[in-house]
């Protein structure tokens, strides 16, 4: 619904995308971008409201801004809301000696304000976010009439976890530091480092539920985690997870932790790394998403893993020490529906099933487990690791069907690193099968 058609063609127009949430963009209708953007917001708590801004503003952007949303924001306040969400970069940010745009809003129509100080972005699970780098505004400010502003912090709802996490402070570990940053704990080694090692922890976004141990590489040793670890809270150290900028892999660090610690440690599969949605040119909101890949010796990054956490245990008397993993994304299941224990591969393969490895996908009968070989595999950003079938076993006939139907669902960037692995008694038949497949498909198998 428009809410303030442009005076001129160059003016923003004004919409509402639900109950006391109004965007500000170019053209009649707001890009998708920006609705789906705001799709994350809704609704609005009781007594609240929130501004996004989608359109660049220019030089008399505050003047300018409070035009264009005045009948917006005297319904708000006519409609007893207390508090605004000023979703805009530098909303909180003065100007040559002229007050924000937050501090306008908040004296002229009497509300409080929540703005950020440096670039306004939106989390996948509806958070707000303003990274806080070194030497550079940022974090998100509050407003009320008449009183100074405060720093609230650098994203917004405060997590649960965060005061544990600031209790930890700065400090030095067997010559590591660590650092609270917004996503949870930076680890690194002492001494002169690149200026990204410093600023990148800084830019990745938080999750509302968990905090990240964040190391600068797979090479931390792990009793200096086991120290910064036992010193958070028993559910916020047992909700962390471990996730290297590297992208290389981090079990072998947390099967160590897990036996320091006598408790499972859960490991992030792959690197963060910013999608190419952040901010549209222009614009003065933007999506905080990022997503993990694997990363090459290069620090390019590679395929997506199926595989997003996994969870390694203390070592126990004749236990095998596999990996558990317990998030996922994959494209196996036709209709996005998964078993207790596996993912299915449609109706074709009832009797088969799939499950997610740390290295990719492995695909066998309902009743059996994935080989100890499988679930051992570390990721690599080259190979995409895909087995098939049970030791001693034949393969099953419903492993052809399944593994077409996955194949044809593979983005081509991971399907030219898949790498098969058959397992079992493979017959003739089995053979020229999965020559015929690796002719269609163009993956390879294992030597």
């Amino acid at each position: 619904m428009t809410e303030h058609e442009p005076d001129t063609a160059s003016s923003p127009t004004v919409s509402r995308a639900g109950d006391h949430i109004h965007l500000v963009h170019n053209g009649n209708r707001p890009p998708q971008w920006l609705t789906e953007l705001v799709g994350r917001l809704c609704p609005v708590r009781p007594g609240e409201a929130a501004v996004v801004v989608g359109a660049p503003l220019h030089e008399d952007g505050v003047e300018a801004l409070c035009e264009w949303l005045a009948p917006s924001l005297d319904s708000v306040r006519d409609a007893q809301v207390r508090l605004l969400t000023l979703v805009m970069s530098a909303g909180a940010h003065g100007v040559g000696g002229r007050p924000s745009a937050a501090r306008t809003i908040c004296e002229r129509w009497g509300l409080d304000v929540l703005a950020p100080a440096g670039t306004a972005l939106v989390t996948s699970d509806g958070g707000l976010f303003s990274p806080d780098l070194p030497g550079a505004s940022g974090g998100w400010w509050h407003f009320s009439p008449g009183a100074e502003a405060r720093r609230v912090s650098s994203h917004l709802p405060v997590s649960d976890w965060e005061m544990a996490v600031r209790r930890v402070g700065r400090q030095t570990v067997a010559g590591h530091v660590i650092e609270p940053v917004p996503a949870g704990l930076a680890v690194r080694p002492a001494g002169p480092a690149p200026v990204t090692a410093h600023t990148r922890p800084h830019a990745i976004p938080p999750e509302r539920d968990r905090p990240q141990l964040i190391l600068d590489s797979a090479q931390v040793p792990a009793a200096v985690l086991a120290v910064v670890m036992a010193a958070l809270p028993g559910p916020v150290r047992a909700a962390l997870r471990l996730l290297s900028l590297d992208g290389q892999p981090l079990l072998r660090i947390g099967e160590e932790l897990a036996d320091l610690l006598d408790s499972d440690v859960r490991v992030a599969v792959g690197a963060p790394v910013a999608t190419d949605r952040a901010v549209p040119n222009g614009a003065s909101a933007g999506d905080a998403t990022v997503e993990l890949r694997m990363v090459d010796s290069r620090g390019r990054p590679s395929w997506r893993p199926f595989a997003r956490t996994v969870v390694c245990s203390p070592a126990t008397a004749g236990s095998d020490r596999s990996p558990h993993v317990t998030e996922w994304q994959v494209p196996a299941d036709p209709r996005g529906t998964a078993a207790t224990d596996g993912l299915s591969l449609g109706k074709d393969s009832k009797d088969c099933k799939a499950v997610v490895t740390p290295a990719g996908l492995w695909l066998g009968p309902r009743d059996a487990e994935p080989p100890l070989l499988a679930t051992l595999r570390p990721p690599t950003p080259e190979s995409v690791a895909i087995d098939l079938g049970v030791p001693d076993r034949p393969l099953a006939e419903c492993l052809w069907p399944g593994l077409d139907s996955l194949l044809g669902r593979l983005e081509p960037d991971v399907l030219e690193r898949v790498v098969v692995h058959a397992y079992g008694d493979l017959g003739t038949g089995d053979r020229e099968r999965l020559l015929e497949f690796s002719v269609r498909h163009r993956f390879s198998m294992a030597s």
